[in-house]
């Protein structure tokens, strides 16, 4: 399956590192395939102390982490989904999530999110970590 990750849901997979998290078992599914846009490096580079300190990570370790996790992100540049970035502003609920949704609109992709106002637009599929658990068969 493929899925448009948001920047939520990776810091919830660093956060919630533990291998029983539900987050975790979606992430390394060998079912899913992820995209994200690129600009998602900045958030997370933006982010970074809180998102180590939360999830008790060493610096060390958290880079470590962060490289397994590029392995399971495929990171995609803004030219390869601009065209449907005036689309994405028309149902996108924070200008902040409009290249998650330009890019679900591109790849005709679901978008992995648990915000309610994703769902507010009938798009883009969204689907929850509980509705991934579901389909994906994990428990």
């Amino acid at each position: 399956m493929r899925l448009i990750i948001d920047a939520n849901r990776v810091f919830s997979v660093i956060i919630g590192k533990k291998l029983s998290s539900a987050a975790m078992g979606i992430f390394f599914s060998d079912a899913t395939d992820f995209f994200t846009p690129f600009r998602m490096l900045a958030e997370l580079e933006n982010n970074r102390e809180e998102i180590r300190f939360k999830s008790g990570f060493s610096h060390e370790d958290f880079d470590n982490f962060i490289s397994i996790m590029k392995l399971r992100i495929k990171f995609m540049p803004l030219e390869d989904f601009m065209d449907k970035i005036s689309d994405a502003k028309e149902i996108s609920p924070h200008s902040k999530d409009i290249e998650y949704f330009a890019l679900a609109l591109k790849s005709n992709c679901a978008i992995w999110s648990d915000e309610k106002a994703f769902k507010m637009q009938s798009k883009v599929k969204v689907l929850t970590t509980s509705e991934l658990i579901n389909e994906l068969g994990l428990k």
